[in-house]
């Protein structure tokens, strides 16, 4: 769930359909109960003097844990602060405006981390997400024992995400992810067009192929660069939709289930 969109963003191909007989128009919401976001594997390791790098899903960046702001990911800032021997605290800002509070408390064993970020979204509804993970190989007891590698067990989402679909023609679709506001206009065409929205960065795109009647593929990209790849297909009596996918540089696919509105 680390990743920019949680399971991806959104996508749809049309063949020439009306809106009437497109499978993929209309409101989708997540099903948590039939999706799976665990086996993401993180890291938290030492890095220079006081500094700490994180990687996941193929991407990286440093920080330390006085609460200094650092560049994070896709243009967003964060914030670290160890509040005690098992605690931190991290804000994650961009374009000046907090995106999200995350606290990340390890167990008395120092075997499992618990993610929870909270935060309200462009919409003005609130979030609140906890993945667990469970610790892989030796840790370290440096920084409140956090060092290591880590791997997502359990994911759980308190609040509703939906994906919007309407027709754009004959070539493409138009679609809204509710939560971020965010708005493409799409040519199946295989080439990148620009995916907007208040909290997204400003240089990404999607990219979509036809693999189905039922079903594309689509790739996010940040300038250019290849950063999630997924797969959508709507089931055969147009109720459920199924989203898996993977960051481009790792093999770690998760599920994610919309049930139609």
């Amino acid at each position: 769930m680390n990743t920019l969109t949680t399971a991806g963003l959104l996508l749809l191909f049309t063949n020439g359909l009306t809106a009437a007989d497109n499978p993929f128009t209309g409101t989708w919401k997540l099903d948590m109960s039939k999706s799976d976001f665990t086996g993401e594997t993180i890291r938290y390791q030492g890095f220079k003097a006081n500094m700490v790098r994180y990687t996941g899903g193929g991407e990286t960046y440093t920080f330390t844990t006085d609460g200094q702001p650092h560049p994070g990911l896709f243009g967003r800032i964060v914030s670290v602060k160890q509040i005690d021997t098992h605690t931190w605290q991290r804000t994650t800002e961009f374009k000046g405006k907090i995106l999200s509070e995350t606290t990340l408390a390890l167990s008395l064993d120092g075997n499992t981390l618990t993610e929870t970020s909270r935060g309200t979204r462009p919409d003005r509804s609130s979030f609140e997400n906890t993945e667990v993970y469970d610790r892989v190989g030796e840790g370290s007891g440096i920084l409140g024992g956090m060092l290591g590698v880590w791997r997502s067990k359990s994911a759980k989402e308190a609040s509703s995400s939906f994906l919007e679909f309407a027709d754009n023609g004959t070539k493409g679709i138009a679609f809204v992810v509710r939560q971020t506001d965010g708005k493409c206009l799409l040519t199946f065409d295989g080439r990148n067009y620009p995916f907007t929205g208040p909290t997204l960065p400003d240089d990404l795109t999607l990219s979509a192929t036809r693999t189905g009647d039922r079903s594309f593929e689509m790739t996010e990209k940040i300038k250019s660069k290849p950063i999630y790849k997924a797969s959508y297909t709507v089931s055969d009596d147009g109720k459920t939709l199924t989203v898996v996918g993977s960051p481009a540089r790792v093999v770690e696919r998760t599920k994610a289930v919309y049930v139609r509105q």
